[in-house]
């Protein structure tokens, strides 16, 4: 049975318009938030506590995690607040879960003054800079490459899809995974919503997926209680509950599909800035997102209605990041373009 859980991350501005990145937010501004946030009797059977937590939660703060001599956390310095669902086997029920998280987390949000910003990569900035605030021990706990990591990741937000196949053996699991490293750079376009890059309009569409096309792996595997999980984390900070309904069924039917014969035993960082250069602009991209498209409706059995407003997407090479974009055309203020996006049922108090 195919189960599905998404995380997603949630970057915000202040009462001033002020982008709230890692440089200029204090851990308290949103640890207050999960601090408000209901714990959930039963969820620390599929959930790991983040940062100080006492229990886990669907709701957490995402940063880089400062440590002691001895490994222990200390405190989070945060670069947003992440949404996570347990795993469902339907896309409903995964979509009920996240829409209830973010309509709490959202509420708790503009008590405090802040409002939800659409970007999968920071906007400004190009780095963030932390030594001033790691402690003498980070480097000592952490390895050069996880440290390295660590800093860039504090640049990039985006949806991740964890998914689940029963009792799917590994080499089951690892043949999914070649299989998503061939097709990724056609997965991602209807996703794409980081169009800037130091202050202007990127040559493409998505920054995020342009700058870690060499360094950030699209896929992994991991067990848990006994389970092989396959963590898709490809696609950019998705903007509504119609367009997360349309991937999550489309990701689902390919990946259940047994017609796409396509392999990579590593994934093509020159085909992934393609795919975030053009998308669907592109012929050969184009023709792979058509193939995709039809294959899982095929899998599913039908799921024409769900997947048809990714179709037009394709058509048009469509995409939030083409919008903001056309919109900062007229405005030249990004803070404008990425403000006001979210559309998953809440509407503020």
């Amino acid at each position: 049975m195919l189960k599905i859980g998404i995380e997603q991350e949630f970057v915000f501005v202040d009462r001033d318009g002020r982008y709230l990145d890692a440089e200029v937010t204090d851990y308290s501004l949103f640890s207050g938030i999960v601090e408000d946030f209901p714990a959930i009797d039963g969820d620390d059977e599929y959930l790991e506590c983040k940062s100080l937590e006492k229990y886990p939660k669907r709701v957490y703060v995402e940063g880089f995690e400062l440590h002691d001599r001895n490994g222990k956390k200390l405190e989070t310095i945060p670069k947003a607040l992440e949404i996570r669902t347990l795993p469902h086997a339907s896309v409903r029920a995964v979509l009920e879960d996240f829409q209830s998280s973010y309509a709490q987390v959202m509420r708790l949000a503009g008590r405090a003054g802040l409002s939800p910003v659409l970007t999968s990569r920071h906007p400004f900035k190009t780095a963030i800079s932390l030594d001033h605030r790691l402690g003498t021990v980070e480097d000592k706990v952490r390895s050069a490459a996880e440290f390295a990591l660590a800093r860039r990741a504090m640049l990039s937000h985006g949806l991740h899809v964890n998914v689940s196949l029963g009792d799917a053996s590994s080499e089951r699991m690892q043949d999914l995974v070649q299989k998503i490293r061939y097709y990724s750079p056609a997965l991602i376009p209807w996703s794409f919503s980081s169009p800037f890059f130091k202050g202007k309009a990127f040559e493409g569409l998505s920054t995020r997926n342009y700058f870690r096309a060499g360094t950030r792996s699209v896929v992994g595997v991991q067990k848990r209680h006994g389970v092989y999980l396959a963590e898709f984390r490809a696609f950019d900070t998705c903007g509504d509950a119609r367009l997360l309904r349309a991937l999550l069924y489309l990701f689902s039917g390919f990946l259940l599909d047994e017609s796409l014969p396509g392999r990579l035993a590593e994934q093509d960082p020159e085909r992934l800035k393609l795919s975030a250069i053009q998308g669907f602009a592109d012929p050969s991209l184009r023709k792979e997102g058509q193939l995709i498209l039809i294959a899982a409706a095929s899998a599913l059995g039908g799921a024409n209605e769900e997947l048809k407003l990714l179709e037009t997407m394709l058509v048009e090479n469509d995409s939030y990041a083409a919008r903001m974009k056309r919109s900062f055309a007229k405005s030249s203020c990004i803070i404008d373009c990425i403000s006001g996006l979210y559309d998953y049922g809440y509407r503020g108090e």
